[in-house]
């Protein structure tokens, strides 16, 4: 492979880590939501949070931390469908163009 090939087999290697740090990342933030939510529940259960805070403590935690961990697994989806999809463009012998399209000529 040349040193061109070689540097952009690197660059699929590496997208391909970043893509399970994100993934894990993603499920990891999840569960903090949840634990979070679970937390704020048994407040209110042990009687420190009335219905109204309880309830807006225990959706604004869910929901903005499954929103971000949700966040980080697409951008992990994302960037392991773009070294997959330049991982096959490098083995046809062709770069990708900009824009999805294939080189001219093929």
């Amino acid at each position: 492979m040349s040193g061109a090939g070689a540097s952009m087999a690197d660059r699929v290697a590496h997208a391909h880590r970043v893509e399970r740090i994100l993934l894990l990342l993603g499920w990891f933030v999840a569960v903090v939501g949840l634990v979070g939510a679970a937390v704020f529940a048994g407040f209110w259960i042990a009687g420190d949070l009335n219905a109204e805070q309880a309830v807006s403590l225990i959706l604004g935690t869910t929901l903005a931390t499954i929103l971000s961990g949700a966040t980080a697994y697409g951008a992990g989806v994302d960037v392991g469908l773009g070294a997959d999809r330049l991982s096959l463009a490098l083995e046809a012998g062709g770069a990708p163009a900009v824009g999805g399209e294939p080189p001219p000529g093929r």
